[in-house]
């Protein structure tokens, strides 16, 4: 799949600087042609206001290399050109135009092409003879070879070509590398969604069997009682309430994938907030012989998603709760400095190897698999807080050492609480 994305947008990249190349290279082709035609009919006007000016005393054709004059008298005919003879007489006459008009135009001749300007005397010039008998020139025909003109676009068109081409090649060379990099964390996040996907359906599948087994066995036994099934029952409802956890956390995962969590910022007191969910804990926590403290700085506000907090906190205790044996503390602190807010949930549990505590935000991942599953979670629990966090502009950190517990470290910029 991948690697035909990559060959379609090797050829969308090729297009694109094929289509961006041939429009600046036609831009430039008709730029500079358009300029080199202007220095033709500059020069020839130039020609034309010098003759007018001076007559004929200042032409020396054989300095205007490229530059051909023709003279014609009153009845059409043809006086002697400058340079003589550059073109057979019988084909010089196709060179003449109307002679009273102003004539401006290309003309070709044996396959060479000429800027043609061809204007009336209107009495101002006499033809260049000593001779007073010769008729006075009626119209003067300019002709400029345009061969260095045709050669240098020429020469332009065949650089241009080559340029197109090496852009293509380069294109293509840079479009498999370009893709190939674009790709990378395609291909990355396709993976994640592959193993989250196989992650959740295994999980599901968990539940959704051990659903079906119990209710099977019910059936084994229509005759008994609510009472005599009631282990059955308990293990069908355990599981059910189980999948309903896991199923909310996969839509709250999903939708925050697709920014479809939208956080609710409003301003609240966080110390009761925390308070309270210590305190709800605590009655859990009795059962167990694990002892919370809670060291909260008094007036903390926080302006965020008072759910979510709730969420977050809820997610670490019930963490540390699972993990902490008999006996066993944990602690919640918050304080606030000027610059953040800073949160502490601290445990004396069994801790975390140093080659898992880089990994304990992945979706499903667990430390410990079997425990996890014995103590009902689920692997999402720290995906979502560390989403939570995130969706706060804070951050999260874990420090853990096996055998001594794990402390989770928690900072939100006292600039949103501003806002």
């Amino acid at each position: 799949m991948f690697h035909k994305t990559r060959i379609r947008l090797v050829l969308l990249y090729s297009i694109v600087i094929l289509l961006i190349l041939t429009s600046f290279s036609a831009l430039l082709y008709a730029y500079v042609r358009y300029k080199l035609f202007e220095q033709v009919d500059t020069g020839l006007q130039q020609t034309e206001r010098k003759i007018v000016r001076l007559g004929f005393q200042d032409i020396h054709p054989e300095l205007d290399i490229g530059t051909f004059y023709l003279f014609w008298n009153t009845q059409g005919e043809l006086l002697n050109p400058l340079p003589k003879r550059f073109i057979p007489v019988e084909h010089q006459y196709g060179f003449r135009q109307e002679l009273t008009e102003r004539t401006m135009k290309n003309m070709t001749y044996n396959g060479q092409s000429y800027r043609l300007l061809q204007f009336p005397n209107e009495g101002k010039i006499k033809r260049p003879s000593d001779d007073p008998s010769v008729p006075v020139i009626a119209a003067v025909t300019l002709l400029k070879d345009l061969g260095d003109e045709k050669r240098m676009l020429k020469a332009l068109r065949f650089v241009i070509f080559i340029g197109i081409a090496a852009g293509i090649v380069l294109s293509v060379i840079a479009g498999f590398f370009l893709a190939g990099r674009s790709l990378i964390p395609i291909r990355r996040s396709w993976d994640k969604q592959q193993q989250f996907v196989a992650d959740a359906s295994h999980e599901l599948r968990t539940p959704t069997t051990v659903i079906q087994a119990q209710t099977e066995l019910l059936f084994r036994h229509p005759g008994h009682t609510i009472e005599q099934e009631s282990e059955n029952i308990a293990n069908v409802l355990k599981e059910s309430k189980r999948m309903g956890k896991l199923i909310d956390d996969l839509l709250t995962l999903a939708r925050s994938d697709s920014d479809q969590l939208q956080i609710q910022s409003n301003t609240f007191p966080l110390g009761p907030l925390l308070e309270d969910i210590a305190q709800q804990f605590r009655y859990l926590a009795e059962t167990k012989s694990i002892t919370i403290n809670t060291d909260i700085q008094e007036g903390t506000v926080f302006r965020g998603d008072e759910g979510r907090i709730r969420q977050l906190i809820v997610i670490l205790l019930d963490n540390s709760l699972k993990y902490t044996p008999a006996d066993g503390t944990i602690e919640l602190h918050c304080r606030k400095s000027s610059s953040a807010v800073h949160l502490v949930v601290k445990d004396s549990g069994c801790g975390i190897g140093q080659e898992h505590i880089s990994r304990i935000f992945e979706r499903f991942y667990r430390v410990n698999i079997s425990r996890s599953r014995t103590e009902g979670g689920t692997g999402l629990g720290l995906s979502i807080a560390k989403w939570i966090v995130e969706a706060h502009d804070g951050d999260i950190r874990v420090q853990s050492e096996l055998t001594k517990g794990t402390t989770f470290h928690i900072t939100f910029p006292q600039k949103k609480q501003r806002e």
